[in-house]
């Protein structure tokens, strides 16, 4: 039987426009809900003036019935209002690390436009026959980038071109404000660790901004390197903001 490849999965990124997807405006009850779930982001609480701010959430996907539900957190995080997120070695900030960070509320994961990205997202993943038979674990990030300094940036984690250590990586533009910078570069695995200016020409596969809310793009780790550069203040008096929405995908199998 052939494989099902997606554009995701066979070219190890790809790119959408999820307001004409989803065939709705920024007037949109659901959208104008998740923009404000971003008012109230605490800052990371590990990483203490970078102006990062952030909440995470944690929920299990059921390929074969592509229901999904979110996972409760452990007694200790609950109390303290925290999910627990865990890279392993794959982010050098913080290996071995489990980090966490402020939950998001159920109000906000009731979402409806959030619930159907999940489920588009579900929709550009390919997994092997294993894996399609067991839940995936679903990562939800909501991170805002804030500066106020025309001197400053606000840096996004790791500030380096790197690969999350999940199969799939989604980033969803919730909105950007009086922000410069925050490029995205996609390039090939080996330049995991280094710097743009590291890659050459024939070994960056893309390169874009995203500017108009609900853009989005996603990669499949194993395949590409990525990175998303620093945004600066722009030239309004107001501060300067950048809100993403992350979904990473991770198989749940058996382990004995």
């Amino acid at each position: 039987m052939p494989v099902d490849h997606s554009t995701l999965s066979a070219q190890g990124y790809d790119r959408w426009d999820l307001q004409t997807h989803f065939g709705i405006t920024e007037q949109d009850e659901n959208y104008k809900a998740l923009r404000a779930a971003y008012n109230d982001l605490p800052e990371d609480p590990y990483a203490p003036g970078s102006g990062r701010y952030r909440r995470y959430a944690r929920g299990v996907f059921l390929p074969w019935s592509k229901e999904f539900f979110w996972m409760p957190a452990t007694e200790s995080q609950a109390r303290e209002g925290m999910n627990g997120y865990y890279q392993g070695d794959n982010n050098p900030e913080y290996v071995g690390v489990t980090r966490n960070l402020p939950a998001i509320s159920d109000e906000v994961c009731d979402n409806k436009l959030l619930l159907d990205m999940i489920q588009f997202d579900f929709s550009q993943t390919r997994w092997n026959e294993d894996d399609s038979v067991w839940p995936l674990y679903v990562g939800v990030h909501l991170i805002k980038l804030h500066i106020e300094d025309d001197e400053h940036e606000a840096v996004s984690s790791p500030n380096e071109l790197h690969q999350d250590g999940e199969p799939y990586v989604f980033a969803h533009l919730i909105y950007r404000d009086n922000a410069e910078g925050g490029a995205n570069l996609i390039a090939t695995p080996e330049y995991r660790g280094k710097q743009p200016e590291d890659v050459p020409p024939a070994d960056r596969l893309a390169e874009f901004n995203m500017e108009r809310p609900l853009e989005a793009y996603a990669i499949t780790d194993h395949l590409v390197s990525h990175y998303v550069g620093p945004i600066r203040k722009g030239s309004e008096p107001t501060p300067g903001e950048r809100a993403i929405l992350l979904a990473d995908w991770v198989p749940m199998r058996h382990r004995i």
